[in-house]
């Protein structure tokens, strides 16, 4: 049990090499996480195990679904394999698995890039599968496959990300593909919450169930937000903090509501 002087213990999802057999995590997470007074533990990509997922949150106060490998189409809707992408079906299996669980129990969750794709993929709704063919690349979402792009984002007025970034507008780094397709009816509902110039979805926060359950203390929805940017990486612009490096304030917001549940 944690105390109340505690940091709260965060999950952080990994991916796996499959050429060196190896689970890997950027540093990013690790270093946004402990500089907002998190504790990261780092999950291993596993096989999709309901005990061994139950097991996991029972450890954790927060989860954060990092980036990665496109979304395999057996796992989403909207999207078809396409030549020179890499996909991780276990990975997919796994963390929709354990986002799910996360989202069953109320358990502040963070989705980033491929995160917020799991959380939507999760709740039943479909992906874009490339969004070039959708924006006409009025928005370069990344550069190149191996080249982030940064691109400004409008924020949802009393939004979690808004209430967290203190504005209405952002200058975000991007690093993906695919997108947020338009939700289908169903039970956990999300609230775009940012879009980009070309109008596509960037940021969706939980609503709480169509039927009204599953909501949290005063009538709210469990802290749960997706973004499709990546904050753990370093930005060009914004303060620094006394080390030197600049602290995100959305996962900021996110530890500080694991460490209240």
């Amino acid at each position: 049990m944690r105390t109340s002087s505690a940091r709260p213990r965060i999950g952080v999802t990994s991916r796996f090499r499959q050429n060196i057999r190896s689970h890997s995590i950027h540093e990013g997470y690790v270093e946004q996480v402990t500089r907002a007074g998190g504790l990261p533990l780092v999950i291993p990509c596993a096989d999709a195990d309901g005990d061994l997922c139950t097991s996991y949150l029972s450890l954790l106060d927060g989860l954060l679904l990092t980036g990665g490998e496109d979304m395999d189409p057996a796992y989403c809707s909207g999207t078809v394999r396409q030549p020179g992408y890499t996909y991780h079906p276990r990975r997919d299996a796994f963390e929709k698995r354990l986002a799910g669980s996360a989202l069953d129990a109320g358990i502040p969750t963070l989705g980033i890039c491929r995160g917020a794709q799991v959380l939507h993929t999760v709740t039943g709704n479909p992906l874009i599968g490339h969004v070039p063919d959708v924006n006409g690349g009025r928005v370069a979402h990344r550069t190149s496959l191996t080249e982030t792009s940064r691109h400004s984002v409008t924020l949802a007025e009393d939004s979690k990300v808004a209430r967290a970034y203190g504005e209405r507008t952002l200058k975000v780094t991007s690093y993906h593909h695919q997108g947020l397709g338009e939700q289908t009816p169903g039970g956990i509902r999300w609230r775009v919450t940012a879009r980009a110039d070309d109008s596509l979805a960037e940021a969706i926060e939980r609503e709480g169930d169509a039927e009204g359950g599953a909501e949290g203390d005063a009538g709210r929805a469990p802290w749960a937000v997706g973004v499709l940017w990546h904050p753990e990486l370093p930005a060009d612009d914004g303060p620094a903090d006394g080390a030197g490096e600049r602290t995100d304030p959305l996962i900021a917001a996110f530890v500080a509501a694991a460490a209240a549940s």
